[in-house]
């Protein structure tokens, strides 16, 4: 057995060195907001909000969920946004899923004139910053007389490109064989999507849902252009708001924001991988 030289040990130590660095930098901030959201309120302020902001206190003493019972029973509204941004991240991505799933068939496995140009179509409204299509889904929403209206966040949501591209290229992976096979016992459609194609695009499935779900989770210049009622903002809107009018429960306000993702990635992770790593470009 041949020993590895040691220039080459040292460029693999270094290199984990360096993930490894990079890896605390991104990790720090959520690890100090969580252990932070369990210190009492006025350790919070006397830490962070009294005009000394060079101490970072990673350990609270004593450990208090004062800032979660403020947060969420005393102050409701909060609550009531976070349910807001519940609403906004299921139905848009539930709604998307039934769009791009039978979109993306359509464009992997069925032939039609015009077929390749129409989908560098979708390539390129996908590669746009969304805010190039605010201005446009602004005009929609009040030609059609939905502006100000849930309508006006949830429908632009619902055709965005992203999962059509993901899925058209995770389903071209499937054998034409398979497919074929569905429609020789019944020539339905639906028959094909149910039982060739939906099985074998689980991973990909997974990879959109909780990719859509994490984008509208986030999403915060839509409300603010298409809604003009705060009770209608999700929370993405007012958490930066929340530091400037209640500090003293910022960092649970963090934590409840941050939770429903993470947990949806460390519970999925592998099907993302999955759906990803298996799409085939081209």
């Amino acid at each position: 057995m041949i020993k590895e030289s040691t220039p080459n040990n040292i460029k693999k130590t270094a290199a984990l060195l360096i993930v490894f660095l990079l890896c605390a930098a991104f990790v720090f901030p959520v690890v100090l907001t969580l252990f932070d959201s369990f210190m009492t309120v006025n350790e919070v302020s006397k830490f962070y909000f009294s005009g000394n902001n060079e101490q970072i206190r990673l350990i609270p003493e004593p450990l208090s969920i004062e800032q979660y019972y403020i947060l969420l029973i005393e102050k409701s509204d909060y609550l009531a946004l976070f349910w807001n941004s519940v609403k906004y991240s299921t139905v848009i991505t539930f709604l998307h899923l039934l769009i791009a799933l039978p979109t993306a068939f359509v464009f992997a496995k069925i032939r039609f004139k015009g077929r390749d140009l129409l989908f560098f179509v979708i390539l390129v409204v996908m590669m746009m910053p969304f805010q190039v299509t605010l201005l446009p889904n602004f005009i929609l929403a009040k030609m059609f007389g939905i502006l100000y209206t849930d309508s006006a966040i949830i429908l632009p949501g619902i055709f965005a490109p992203f999962g059509i591209f993901l899925m058209r290229q995770f389903i071209k992976t499937i054998p034409n064989e398979s497919i074929e096979a569905v429609l020789l016992e019944s020539g339905s459609v639906l028959d094909v999507m149910r039982i060739s194609v939906i099985p074998n695009s689980k991973a990909g499935i997974t990879a959109v849902v909780i990719m859509t779900f994490a984008e509208t989770w986030n999403m915060v210049e839509q409300p603010l252009v298409l809604l003009n009622d705060q009770l209608k903002y999700p929370l993405s809107v007012v958490l930066n708001s929340l530091y400037g009018s209640s500090p003293d429960i910022a960092f649970a306000g963090s934590v409840i924001y941050i939770a429903p993702v993470i947990l949806l990635y460390f519970f999925f992770k592998e099907s993302i991988y999955d759906g990803i790593k298996n799409i085939r470009y081209g």
